[in-house]
């Protein structure tokens, strides 16, 4: 009788045993395919919503234009208040592992009476009938000529918070070769004012390296800030007023 009862005992403990490495088991089954899960995910996120989620947001005015825009990509924006027009830079990292080819350091960021001569002016370029034609008001000969072929004009979109993005890449068909670049011009139209730049965004000898894609994430982290109206101004005053 006592060595039944003994060899009950070993067999309670024998199936204790089993149980707990089993759990251990589970557990670590569990953690592994939730670490893999995170990788596949962290993985096939874009590189942009990656950027998104580690950014941090400031607000700037240029001119007339007051807005909020996310530093990025390790870069960052600043404004030129000193120059005439006042003019916003955002610069980027030429040189380390985070470098933007191509972009040479940055772009600039303008604010414009959003008016359709001006917006075509930063563009140098008006949609006509659904055909983008070079715009140039201050030259001798027609305002609007077409693009040559090779200039391959495409439309470019984005989406805004608080604006109408207008956004067109034009090739260049003249000069050395090797340097001949992608340009992307934009617009930002909210209300009366319009943030506008110019930048390379890829050079046509080697089209893969486009950069394109960063400086739409950028952009559209951008949300314009409306200055306070009189009576609103006026408001908070004698709130504070009465506060004190």
């Amino acid at each position: 009788m006592g060595d039944a009862q003994e060899d009950d005992g070993h067999i309670t403990i024998a199936l204790s045993e089993i149980m707990y490495a089993g759990r251990l088991l589970a557990w670590f089954c569990i953690g592994s395919v939730a670490s893999l899960a995170t990788d596949v995910v962290a993985r096939n996120t874009s590189p942009v919503v990656r950027a998104r989620a580690s950014t941090t947001i400031s607000e700037y005015a240029v001119g007339a234009c007051r807005f909020r825009i996310a530093s990025m990509f390790g870069g960052n924006f600043r404004v030129r208040s000193h120059s005439s027009p006042s003019q916003g830079i955002y610069d980027l990292p030429d040189t380390g592992p985070i470098a933007s080819p191509v972009l040479n350091g940055g772009f600039s960021l303008n604010c414009n009476k959003a008016h359709d001569k001006q917006i075509g002016i930063s563009l140098g370029a008006k949609l006509v009938n659904g055909r983008w034609l070079r715009y140039d008001p201050w030259g001798d000969g027609p305002e609007l000529v077409p693009f040559e072929k090779l200039a391959h004009v495409r439309t470019v979109q984005l989406k805004g918070r608080n604006w109408i993005g207008k956004g067109i890449t034009v090739d260049d068909t003249t000069g050395d070769e090797e340097r001949r670049g992608r340009i992307f011009s934009f617009c930002l139209v909210h209300n009366t004012q319009a943030l506008c730049g110019t930048t390379p965004v890829a050079w046509l000898a080697n089209p893969k390296v486009n950069q394109l894609w960063k400086i739409r994430a950028i952009l559209e982290s951008i949300e314009f800030v409306d200055a306070p109206t009189l009576a609103n101004a006026g408001a908070a005053s004698n709130s504070a007023t009465l506060d004190n």
